[in-house]
């Protein structure tokens, strides 16, 4: 296997990042199902729960951002990390807008962490070795998460309190903070100095590339619902099983994006045309493909490989867009850079969650094909960039 050679701080970022997700993304699987067949809340509830969750998120972001450039990118990134374990209490909640509060607020602790940790990554490593370093971050990431997520399948078939094993996430978060202490940045390494790139008769920027980025960041942001959803949707379907077979949609949709984004950090191409074509694209025929099989009733494998699409697709997303930012903005503003992407898929969320929730009403199939149509228009937009002559290299 071609692993990246990649510095110490590297490194030790995604391995944090592992140990994150290897703890929270279990409370993020068994959170819908906690609050919606545990505590009884409607679907509309869930969607404003977590549009909360990542609307407010969005504004946390910014902050984490700007207190990054300011403060220190890893003082901010530690008090981030330290606060998540807060969304693992959730399950001990007992009431709806106990477990809403907690869930929230330990969601808007990993947006003010995120910033600062992408742009520490940015830091410690060179910047021709970035898009493998983002690739790996998101591959350890997910990678973790997917774990989380098998453990919380194999809890769940044991018949424990669903409550009680979102408890476990507190462990692995204590790790991914001590990680991040002993991150040292021995050698920091300053962004590439932005450069232009050829468009017919016009010489495109990269900062001038910035604003069709977070643009297409905020409608890839419409289209991104909480995974929540398909989990609710699988659980629905199968209502004789189980829980574990709404866990299961989530742990095929991790590992598969886990794969991609450790497979396109090794990719050598045109991060602009990898963004729409692999991220935008994929992920809008990801929705699609969910909303058709609720259509027409397909079956289940049907829906999971549907799943497993929208995963390529986000891990394509989360490869190439924080690695464009990067290039994209000066060193002093890097914190602030990845805020405002940040920002601009959080608000989406906002947005995206709460029709998600109300769009249930009219069909299981109807929200799926608005997020597919959601990404498709991310897609056009972004894709217009390459198309008017922009060829950009990471």
């Amino acid at each position: 296997m071609n692993v990246p050679k990649l510095p110490r701080d590297s490194w030790l970022l995604c391995f944090s990042a592992f140990s994150a997700d290897l703890g929270y993304q279990g409370v993020t699987a068994l959170f819908p199902l906690y609050l919606v067949f545990e505590l009884h809340a409607s679907l509309y509830a869930y969607g404003l729960v977590t549009a909360i969750a990542f609307g407010g998120g969005a504004f946390v972001a910014f902050i984490g951002g700007r207190a990054g450039d300011r403060l220190g990118h890893k003082r901010v990134a530690i008090l981030g990390n330290t606060l998540i374990p807060l969304m693992a209490l959730a399950g001990l909640a007992g009431s709806v807008w106990l477990a809403a509060l907690l869930y929230i607020l330990g969601w808007w602790a990993r947006y003010l962490r995120s910033p600062p940790r992408r742009a520490l990554l940015v830091d410690a490593t060179p910047p021709e070795q970035r898009i493998q370093a983002f690739g790996m971050l998101h591959a350890l990431d997910i990678g973790g998460g997917m774990i989380s997520a098998l453990v919380a399948l194999g809890a769940l078939w044991l018949h424990l309190a669903v409550g009680h094993i979102m408890l476990w996430a507190v462990i692995p978060l204590i790790v991914s903070t001590v990680l991040l202490v002993l991150v040292r940045r021995d050698r920091v390494y300053t962004a590439r100095t932005p450069s232009s790139a050829g468009t017919r008769g016009v010489r495109l920027t990269a900062g001038a590339l910035m604003l069709p980025l977070l643009v297409s960041a905020t409608l890839y942001g419409f289209s991104f619902y909480n995974l929540g959803f398909p989990i609710l949707t699988a659980a629905r379907a199968h209502r004789t099983a189980g829980y574990e077979w709404g866990v299961l949609a989530y742990v095929v949709y991790l590992g598969i994006s886990a794969c991609s984004g450790y497979l396109l950090g090794l990719r050598r191409g045109s991060a602009v045309r990898s963004l729409w074509l692999i991220g935008y694209l994929v992920s809008a025929l990801g929705s699609g493909l969910i909303g058709l099989g609720e259509w027409l009733h397909l079956p289940a494998l049907s829906f999971y490989l549907a799943v497993a699409v929208l995963g390529f697709g986000m891990g394509a997303v989360e490869t190439f867009e924080p690695a464009l930012v990067s290039s994209a903005v000066s060193h002093t503003r890097l914190g602030r850079g990845m805020g405002f992407l940040s920002v601009s898929r959080a608000s989406g969320q906002l947005l995206a969650n709460l029709i998600m929730g109300l769009l249930f009403a009219f069909g299981p199939a109807v929200p799926y094909f608005y997020a597919s149509a959601s990404a498709l228009l991310a897609a056009i937009v972004f894709g217009s960039v390459e198309l008017a002559g922009a060829r950009w290299r990471v």
